[in-house]
C-alpha cells in the first residue's frame, strides 16, 4: 500500500526506482541510519527485476569476454545470497550437453567450467564434473542422443526474482526506509544543497538523489534534464512458459549463432521456463512487446535438440514475458557494450546525483555496498 505525502518530506537519500538495485541500495543505506525514501511509479519489483530467468549465477558465458572480475563478484554474491536467503535462493544442478553442431568445443567448455569453479572461491563445494552420455540420455529422454559429444554438470542458483526484491524492500522498511508506489514524478530540480522532486503525492527533498530506474534511466535523464556520463543500450529478452516439464533438470544450451539459452523446469509449478532472446530496442521501454518471431526463435533452437516426436510449436507455449536489460555504453563509444555496471556520481555543491547504470539481479549486494562506500568516502 502506498503512503501519501501531504507535505514536503525531507530525507537523506531519495531513490528513484524500486527494482532490485533500488531496494538493495535502500536496505544498505538504511542500515547506516540514513533516512531513505524510494519512489516507484508502479509496484516494487514490477519492472525488469521480475522478468528475468530467475537465476542467481556468475555468468558462465561472460568468461568468453574475459569479464573475470564481474563473474567473481557475482559468484561471491551468489554464495552470500544462498546463506542469507536459503528459502528463496537454492543451488541447482545444471547440465551442459555439448553436441557436434555446437560452436564451442567440449574442451573449451570444460576449461571454462574449471575456471568458473576457481572463481567461485575456496569455499565452493559444488564442483563441475563430467556426466556419462548414457546416464544423461536415459535421464532426459526428450533430448536427441545423436551428435552428443559430451555432457558436463555444474551448479548455479535459482530464485523467485519478484519475491526476492520484495523481501529486500521489507527488510529496508524495518530499518525505516519509506517506499511510495504508484507515484508519478512531475519535476526534478536542485540547488547546491539539495534536490527537490515534485510528484502527484507531494514533494520530496534530499541532498542525495539516486537514479536506479534500470532500463528507463536514459528516458528519465532526458525527461528531467539530468546530466550523466553514460547511457545504455536496451536489450530485450523474452522467456516462454510451457505447461509440464520438458526436461527433469536445468539445461544450459548453445545456439548455432553462439548464443545460449536456458531450459528451467519448475517442478513446483509443473511448467518449464525457456529463455532468453537478445534484441536491441530503440523505442521507449514501455512500448516493448513480445513478438511471434522471438517465440519462434526459441522454439526453433529448442527443437534442434529435441527428438522429432517432442518438437514444439507455437501452440505449446502457454505464456511469454519480456524484460529489458540495460547494458552500459560509453557516450563517446556507443558500441562498447558492457555487462558491468557503472556508478556515475555528479556533484552540485553539497547536492549529489548518483546514476546506477546497468546491474543484474545477482550482483545487487555488491552494487549496493559500493554505493554506500561511494557516498560516504
Amino acid at each position: 500500500m502506498s503512503k501519501k505525502a501531504n507535505t514536503a518530506i525531507n530525507c537523506d537519500v531519495l531513490i528513484l526506482g524500486a527494482g532490485i538495485n533500488g531496494t538493495g541500495i535502500a536496505l544498505e543505506l538504511s542500515k547506516t541510519g540514513e533516512k531513505v525514501v524510494v519512489l516507484e511509479r508502479s509496484t516494487i519489483g514490477s519492472g525488469t527485476s521480475s522478468k528475468s530467468s530467475r537465476l542467481i549465477h556468475g555468468g558462465l558465458r561472460y568468461l568468453e569476454q574475459f569479464q573475470f572480475k564481474l563473474v567473481r563478484e557475482a559468484l561471491l554474491d551468489r554464495q552470500e545470497l544462498l546463506q542469507t536467503y536459503p528459502d528463496l535462493v537454492k543451488m541447482k544442478i545444471f547440465y551442459l550437453p555439448v553436441y557436434r553442431s555446437n560452436p564451442r568445443s567440449a574442451w573449451t567448455i570444460w576449461v571454462g567450467l574449471k575456471l568458473y569453479d576457481l572463481l567461485a572461491g575456496k569455499h565452493n563445494s559444488h564442483k563441475s564434473s563430467i556426466v556419462p552420455r548414457e546416464t544423461f540420455t536415459t535421464r532426459e529422454p526428450h533430448l536427441m542422443p545423436e551428435g552428443l559429444r559430451a555432457v558436463f554438470q555444474y551448479h548455479d542458483a535459482k530464485t523467485n526474482d519478484l519475491e526476492l526484491t520484495r523481501r529486500i524492500a521489507r527488510e529496508a522498511r524495518r530499518n525505516n526506509a519509506r517506499f511510495f508506489e504508484h507515484i508519478n514524478v512531475n519535476t526534478i530540480s536542485h540547488d547546491r544543497k539539495q534536490f527537490t522532486v515534485i510528484t502527484d503525492q507531494g514533494s520530496f527533498r534530499a541532498p542525495t538523489l539516486i537514479n536506479a530506474t534500470g532500463p528507463w534511466i536514459d528516458e528519465v535523464n532526458d525527461r528531467y534534464e539530468l546530466p550523466a556520463h553514460y547511457h545504455i543500450r536496451k536489450i530485450s529478452g523474452i522467456h516462454i512458459i510451457l505447461d509440464g516439464l520438458l526436461t527433469q533438470d536445468f539445461m544450459f544450451m548453445q545456439t548455432h549463432g553462439k548464443r545460449i539459452f536456458f531450459i528451467i523446469p519448475e517442478h513446483e509449478n509443473n511448467h518449464t521456463l525457456i529463455g532468453t532472446t537478445e534484441r536491441e530496442e530503440t523505442g521507449p521501454v514501455d512500448t516493448v512487446r513480445v513478438k511471434d518471431e522471438d517465440i519462434q526463435y526459441l522454439i526453433n533452437n529448442i527443437n534442434v535438440y529435441l527428438k522429432p516426436e517432442y518438437h514444439l510449436t507455437l501452440n505449446d507455449v502457454a505464456d511469454a514475458f519480456i524484460g529489458v536489460r540495460p547494458l552500459v555504453a560509453h557516450k563517446d563509444t556507443p558500441t562498447d557494450l558492457s555487462r558491468e555496471y557503472k556508478l556515475d556520481l555528479i556533484q552540485f555543491g553539497s547536492a549529489r546525483l548518483l546514476h546506477v547504470f546497468g546491474g543484474k539481479l545477482t550482483t545487487f549486494l555488491s552494487l549496493s555496498r559500493k554505493v554506500n562506500r561511494l557516498l560516504h568516502q
